[in-house]
């Protein structure tokens, strides 16, 4: 319903800021480590947007990246991980970090945020791997990446990278321009996304 938001900062709260668009004020609540990002900007930003409609409760989540939004989108998707609980992960794990957790089944790398204990730690990463895989977000029987037949890390690396937001086509057009048919899916993933934020 409300994709994005542009608007100049009325207040930063703790978890949430109110945004100031034509003089009508939005909150919306946003990891903290993006809050803190904020407190220097006194510029028009843009906000990218999820509506949450519960039976008692309507909320605006935002994120400064549509990257992030489209991976608390997926977050949100797993069973028992509320807004709430999707927002405490990205607060705590960086989205590349959590890409990376997703790939190699890193369950360690989400016990680290509070509140999360090892069963709900696995049923994030396996039910969110699942669900992309079902999705079909990478077709493992398309040749359009010759390396993606010849080493199935690459795969694996490039539908991690997906569930970031990244189509396809930019994954593979930075895959072809990088010597990585011998590494492991972890090191895929940071090679890519490195690539992808120099450019």
């Amino acid at each position: 319903m409300y994709a994005q938001f542009k608007g100049k900062i009325d207040r930063l709260l703790n978890d949430r800021i109110i945004l100031d668009v034509n003089n009508i004020g939005y909150e919306i609540y946003m990891p903290e480590r993006e809050i803190l990002e904020l407190s220097n900007k006194l510029d028009e930003i843009k906000v990218y947007t999820h509506f949450s409609v519960r039976e008692d409760d309507m909320k605006l989540f935002g994120f400064m990246s549509y990257e992030t939004l489209e991976f608390f989108k997926k977050l949100i998707s797993v069973s028992g991980v509320g807004p709430k609980v999707a927002l405490g992960i990205i607060s705590n794990i960086d989205a590349s970090d959590m890409c990376i957790a997703i790939a190699t089944e890193n369950v360690a790398a989400l016990k680290q945020v509070p509140g999360i204990g090892p069963k709900m730690a696995q049923k994030i990463i396996f039910e969110l791997k699942d669900k992309v895989l079902k999705e079909e977000v990478i077709n493992i029987n398309k040749k359009v990446n010759k390396k993606l037949v010849v080493n199935p890390n690459i795969t694996e690396a490039t539908t991690a990278l997906q569930v970031l937001g990244y189509s396809e086509k930019e994954i593979n057009e930075v895959i072809n321009n990088l010597e990585i048919e011998n590494d492991s899916v972890e090191d895929i993933i940071k090679k890519v996304l490195k690539h992808m934020q120099n450019i």
